[in-house]
């Protein structure tokens, strides 16, 4: 029995508009330059990259059936797609693809300009020299590589420009003289690095290399109109998933996805192709490493080592251990962070338990934290269940902050009994809320020193132990809910030997789950003195409160109505 291959097909990709042949599609080419120039041996996941990134507006090749006759010579055989978005797990021969393409565009397709780029430039760099290795080392293309004379010999060589090196031509070969610009410059690749630096170039073809690097839009709006004015352009994207900084990525990613659902690619020039594992695979089931690692069998990787990789990302002697990592880089997966926050998904999957209603005669502890600068508030409750475990979520998160007091005030008799705890020094967004509460009649419990320092310490150690409960997500939904989100995220800072929660640092808005820690520390007071629920003999079994009232109906999400 044949040894199992990763999937050549993408889990995920936008469809051609027809069948792709060497008629539709100049990745037959690309693929007969690597493989009978280059000397290179492609894996079937890169020629099936190739061959639809590379798919031909027919609208633009003469003697098609909806060949415009008013094309104009130099868009001739363009492109289908002006953007090409490759999603696949690490160490599966991306880079092997951007090598080919590039000297192909350079060597064969007729680009006079090719950028690169990677947000570690010494990457892109080294890129770009594997390239030129290539071409040096290809007597078909070598003889169109400037020479010069080093210890007595003529050799090829890489120019310098502006400190960088860059593959430029001596001279154009054959049948692509029409490249050449008004100065007569000659066909270049070059490496610019992340930021604004591709801003002074015009390029045909540009290479972004980890996309999910990119915090920002700036790279992106260096490079993308670079292209415009160029006939033929493409920009490829290379990566796996992100987290929800990529902010980039997720925007490219989420328009093709848009188009695919809505059966709209016809209309798209975004062409997404996605290897990745389904999103509730566990990181140890064989078929999510097949989903998004198309090379696996075909080189040295194996089963095997998958199965370590996984084992390791749950290393239970290794406290930063988490599998959003290995979900990232070998699913090719979203999560909500790549680095390590405080807790790890797996600790907080283990808390999720929905309760059916508040059980009768409980008191509802509530606390309130405000995102940064205020732009949203969340409202959070912790109560006592039966079972001696503390439950809390959040249970009203909206924009701004004016519709907090009346918010609370219609719910005041019910299981609200006109209390709240917020941060209300400082510099801590809630500060703005303690006016507004006064005059609607809300008490409001400070969180501030010793009493938050000993409780931000206090309420880590009752997740990490199990002391805590919520309502985790509905049945069915694939999607973190907000307190999850932000329970992942969050970081801290040290301060001497107590802890903050530092919301500067934290990954998403950190405010849903401070609230929690303000409601549970609420339940843990005894005359505005910090009691901590470790404090007892009894500490695993009982946790002290104080309020009473009633639930409204909770929605679809397990969330009380707001």
């Amino acid at each position: 029995m044949a040894a199992r291959k990763g999937n050549a097909e993408p889990r995920i990709f936008t469809p051609p508009l027809r069948e792709l042949t060497p008629e539709t599609s100049l990745g037959f080419e690309a693929i007969d330059f690597a493989e009978n120039i280059l000397g290179l041996t492609l894996r079937p996941w890169q020629k099936f990259a190739l061959i639809h990134g590379l798919e031909l507006d027919m609208r633009t090749v003469p003697g098609s059936d909806v060949f415009d006759p008013d094309t104009p010579p130099q868009r001739l055989y363009d492109y289908r797609f002006r953007q090409v978005v490759v999603l696949v797990a690490r160490q599966n021969g991306k880079t092997v693809v951007m090598n080919l393409l590039g000297l192909w565009r350079l060597f064969v397709d007729g680009a006079s300009e090719i950028l690169s780029s990677a947000q570690n430039l010494s990457n892109a760099e080294r890129a770009l020299g594997d390239s030129f290795k290539l071409a040096k080392n290809t007597p078909v293309l070598v003889k169109y590589l400037p020479y010069r004379m080093e210890r007595g010999n003529w050799v090829p060589y890489m120019r310098m420009v502006n400190g960088g090196k860059q593959i430029e031509l001596a001279s154009v070969p054959p049948g692509l003289e029409g490249v050449l610009d008004i100065s007569g410059a000659m066909p270049a690749w070059y490496v610019v690095a992340a930021g604004g630096a591709g801003r002074s170039y015009s390029a045909d073809l540009a290479m972004l290399d980890e996309l999910r690097q990119h915090r920002t839009s700036e790279m992106w709006d260096a490079i993308e109109p670079t292209t415009k004015e160029r006939p033929r352009n493409q920009i490829w994207t290379f990566s796996n998933a992100g987290d929800a900084r990529s902010v980039v990525l997720k925007r490219l990613r989420n328009l093709a996805l848009r188009a695919i659902e809505e059966n709209t690619t016809d209309r798209e020039k975004l062409c997404l192709m996605e290897w990745s594992a389904e999103q509730d695979r566990s990181i140890f089931d064989p078929e999510g490493w097949y989903e998004a690692n198309p090379s696996l069998g075909w080189g040295n990787a194996t089963e095997e080592d998958m199965a370590a990789l996984a084992r390791a990302a749950l290393d239970p002697e290794d406290p930063e251990a988490d599998e959003a990592s290995f979900r990232t880089e070998y699913l090719c997966q979203w999560v909500q962070s790549t680095e390590p926050g405080k807790f790890t998904s797996a600790q907080w999957e283990t808390l999720a338990n929905p309760l059916d209603g508040l059980p009768e005669g409980t008191e509802v502890h509530v606390g309130i934290d405000c995102s940064l600068e205020a732009r949203r508030t969340h409202i959070a409750v912790a109560f006592e269940r039966p079972d001696g475990l503390w439950h809390v979520e959040v249970i009203a998160s909206r924009a701004g902050f004016a519709w907090v007091p009346d918010w609370l005030n219609e719910r005041r008799g019910g299981w609200f009994t006109g209390e709240v705890g917020l941060q209300s020094t400082g510099n801590a967004p809630a500060t703005v809320l303690v006016p507004l509460l006064a005059e609607a009649g809300i008490d409001v419990a400070e969180w501030r020193g010793a009493a938050m320092t000993g409780s931000v310490l206090a309420y880590t150690s009752a997740i990490r132990d199990g002391l805590i409960r919520h309502p985790g997500r509905a049945p069915g939904v694939d999607e973190p809910t907000l307190l999850e989100s932000s329970a992942l995220g969050v970081r801290d800072r040290k301060l001497s030997d107590v802890a903050l929660w530092d919301r500067e640092r934290s990954t998403g808005d950190a405010a849903p789950f401070i609230a929690t820690n303000i409601a549970w520390w609420m339940g843990h007071r005894v005359e505005d003195t910090f009691v901590s629920a470790y404090a007892g003999d009894d500490w695993d079994t009982d946790s002290d409160g104080a309020s009473d009232g009633d639930y409204d109906d909770l929605d679809d999400d397990g969330l009380l109505i707001v």
